[in-house]
């Protein structure tokens, strides 16, 4: 099955974004204000945006996406900021994230460091058929994370090849799934979990971040997958609700005829 078939069966047009690691001085980085969760609003109305160290507004972008391995520079100090806050910080209060300023800098020490293989900035573009890429990230609704997910496990034994983490929404959508492509059995990241970023995100949405090369893998198998299964049935028509489809036969053994 293509892309275009698969979005389409999932009802995922304009919901899927390619992030690859670039040269910017082969690439022109364009300055960006803000959340990148916001900017990414973007990238799915069709922009290709391209970031590197000191060009993206949100300072912790560029820590937590692996731009720049180094703790974020915070008035009052990033533990306290993750935790109980501080007069010094424009948040006083802290996100109240970690229990206290110790546990927030562990956290971080144990983020994957060394991810950009060399590289200095990130390209951020709507994905396309055939193209390679470092990481694809697709924001997804619950049914359409639980069928990304099937497909993601579909040739795998395990049962924990999908991890949901208690990072910044930066740190799951890039860095980590980044440090995947070093894995002989990378890992899918769920990301869109960062109370920080929700408000930039659909409330009924969420994200889920593959290596480029596991998203391939998964665009090859959905000729025999669940897909043509009667189980997918339900939820085909419950995702594709607005659209006249054509109702499908099964045969016993749930192949489509």
């Amino acid at each position: 099955m293509s892309y275009a078939e698969l979005v389409k069966e999932m009802k995922l047009q304009d919901k899927v974004i390619a992030i690859t690691r670039v040269s910017k001085a082969e690439e022109q980085p364009q300055h960006t204000f803000g959340c990148i969760y916001k900017i990414l609003h973007r990238v799915l109305a069709g922009e290709t945006i391209v970031s590197a160290k000191g060009f993206c507004g949100c300072k912790g972008f560029e820590n937590n996406s692996g731009l720049v391995d180094e703790v974020p520079f915070i008035p009052g100090g990033f533990g306290l900021f993750l935790s109980k806050g501080s007069k010094a910080q424009w948040t006083p209060d802290g996100e109240r994230f970690k229990c206290d300023p110790d546990m927030a800098y562990a956290m971080y020490d144990c983020l994957p460091k060394d991810v950009m293989g060399g590289y200095d900035a990130l390209k951020f573009e709507p994905y396309r058929e055939g193209m390679k890429c470092d990481v694809v990230t697709c924001f997804c609704n619950a049914d359409q994370l639980s069928a990304l997910i099937v497909l993601h496990g579909y040739d795998k034994p395990e049962y924990d090849r999908v991890i949901a983490t208690t990072v910044s929404g930066c740190a799951s959508m890039i860095r980590i799934p980044l440090n995947e492509l070093k894995s002989d059995k990378p890992r899918a990241v769920i990301t869109g979990t960062d109370l920080a970023q929700r408000k930039f995100m659909d409330e009924g949405d969420l994200a889920i971040s593959f290596t480029g090369p596991e998203f391939e893998k998964m665009l090859s198998y959905t000729d025999e997958c669940f897909f043509h299964s009667p189980v997918w049935k339900p939820i085909r028509n419950r995702l594709r609700k607005d659209e006249h489809l054509e109702d499908v036969c099964f045969t016993a053994l749930g192949t489509r005829e």
